[in-house]
């Protein structure tokens, strides 16, 4: 459906009188959000359909995945607004504030416009209450008629595509929520493309245990006759086999629809040079491409969106200038050289298994003190061991704490996790040295387990855990005795990495859940007085 279409369905329904605030909105949303998680398309289907289908009034890039989908939405985004597109940006989760899941980058100016404000593309407090109260009385009208009331995300959907169709926006970049069949994004009837980046196990329990069932739900976003293009699954941590099973199952159904599939592989990249805050390649011969975005997997996820782009701009210097001034915050960035703080929001075996290349390759030697909270359905056994067994840097100090989430681990719980695995660590260093023959993991709980006096000897100067209180923040300890720190306070447990890092001159590497780096990176940079440096 065309804008000017759209339009005149959209006016025809608008309320006129006084509007709701912001923090009536946010209330509004908290009620829905007690429906929880809902996969199916149906009422996100009827709700649109009574707003005048609102999703089909723009040109969509459509972007799926596990990994990478922020990021390849930002460098769509920047490279479709240099090119002089109005461009309309839907993403989640939010790191500071809850407007950021919808923006607009109006062309050029728009670019210019956020290296003066990072908030100036953000949809205002007073469009989102608008839209927000006009989705909320078909809400109403929908629940009176029998129909099932929408899921949070699948309203905070529908305000985004009454904004874009309501602003006439050139195109919208719109990023799945979770999965990609079922997901509220999925409605779009024919976009001009559709992306599936690195893919991996997170959300099994609601997309499946299977790497064939996982990249089964992300297929769900491709249209017939639509080019998909596709992160080349050999080029991940996955396995051979299951990297196989992800390539036959995206092959197959893009085959079965006739999607015009293309596999974006490393092999065809170039990279030129690497450093902390970003990097130069080549694709396919085409470039240089200077990205302000690190970690190799990068400049894959940048093909991604050239291959998409292109599509729709013609003028090579165009996308080059998009992919140089896009910028994505929380993802490998590094916010200060003195004290050197990194923060990356990886959540899952395959995000922290990037942050460990970045950190072998840029602070190889280096001590860190690492900062971290996860959430409780995350493989963060897996995610641990990741981080920690790598021989080309020292992690000095660990403190655990948690997302402000329902689903989040709590810091005590994670921290008694690091302690087991370090401990598994020592004993198993120590057999080896006697007989070469490693004990099995039972062995090690079971020795774990035991009485101090039973494991005199067996196990020195065992790793414990510790929780963080105001005296150590004021006093901060300069020898760690094998202690793991734990808080729940997220802002003491900021303040006191930061100190550890100015003190005993340490590298602060903040991971974990997106939803706690959200509040952990503003606190940083208030600590930093600031200062982005």
């Amino acid at each position: 459906m065309s804008t000017i279409v759209w339009k005149k369905r959209y006016k025809s329904r608008s309320v006129e009188g006084i509007y709701w605030t912001l923090e009536k909105s946010l209330e509004y949303l908290a009620e829905a959000r007690k429906l929880g998680i809902r996969p199916g398309l149906e009422r996100i289907e009827q709700l649109l359909e009574r707003l005048g289908n609102p999703q089909n009034a723009c040109p969509v890039i459509h972007i799926a995945g596990t990994n990478g989908k922020g990021s390849i939405s930002s460098i769509c985004a920047h490279i479709a607004a240099n090119s002089g597109l109005r461009t309309g940006l839907f993403t989640s989760p939010y790191l500071t504030n809850f407007n950021e899941r919808i923006r607009i980058i109006d062309g050029q100016e728009g670019i210019q416009n956020l290296y003066k404000d990072i908030r100036s593309s953000e949809i205002s407090d007073e469009d989102f209450a608008k839209t927000l109260m006009l989705i909320a009385y078909e809400v109403e009208i929908m629940s009176v008629r029998g129909f099932d009331r929408p899921t949070e995300f699948e309203i905070i959907t529908a305000v985004a595509f009454v904004y874009f169709a309501e602003m006439g926006c050139d195109l919208v970049v719109l990023e799945t929520g979770m999965g990609g069949r079922l997901d509220s994004t999925n409605v779009v009837e024919k976009p001009i493309a559709t992306i599936i980046s690195a893919l991996s196990h997170d959300h099994t329990g609601r997309l499946g245990n299977t790497m064939s069932k996982i990249a089964a739900e992300k297929a769900g976003i491709m249209r017939p006759d639509v080019p998909v293009f596709v992160y080349n699954p050999h080029d991940t941590e996955l396995t051979e086999v299951d990297a196989s099973i992800v390539e036959k199952t995206l092959v197959e159904h893009a085959k079965k629809i006739n999607a015009p599939l293309s596999i974006v592989n490393r092999s065809d990249i170039e990279y030129l040079s690497s450093y902390l805050t970003g990097q130069t390649f080549t694709y396919k011969g085409a470039g240089p491409f200077h990205l302000q975005l690190s970690g190799d997997y990068q400049a894959q996820n940048a093909a991604l969106a050239i291959e998409a782009c292109r599509l729709l701009v013609e003028d090579e210097k165009l996308i080059q200038n998009g992919i140089s001034l896009t910028k994505w915050a929380g993802r490998l960035e590094c916010i200060s050289q003195e004290p050197f703080i990194l923060i990356d929001g990886a959540h899952n075996k395959q995000g922290v298994y990037g942050l460990r290349q970045h950190l072998e390759k840029f602070l190889k030697d280096r001590k860190l003190v690492i900062l971290v909270g996860v959430l409780q359905d995350k493989d963060y056994k897996a995610m641990l061991d990741i981080i920690c067994s790598s021989e080309l840097y020292d992690i000095a100090e660990i403190i655990c704490t948690c997302p402000d989430f329902p689903r989040a681990l709590k810091a005590k719980s994670l921290a008694a996790e690091f302690a087991k695995y370090y401990n598994r660590k020592k004993l198993r260093n120590k057999n080896k040295e006697k007989s070469n023959i490693d004990l099995r993991e039972k062995l090690y709980d079971k020795l774990l387990n035991k009485s101090q006096s039973e494991t005199q000897g067996k196990l020195q100067e065992k790793y414990e855990i510790k929780e963080l209180t105001e005296l150590e923040l004021k006093e901060v300890p300069l020898y760690n005795e094998n202690r793991i720190w734990f808080t729940s306070n997220r802002k003491m447990a900021t303040e006191f990495a930061y100190e550890l890092a100015c003190k005993k001159r340490l590298a602060l590497v903040m991971f974990g859940s997106l939803y706690l780096l959200g509040e952990v990176r503003p606190h940083l940079l208030d600590l930093l007085e600031g200062l982005d440096n």
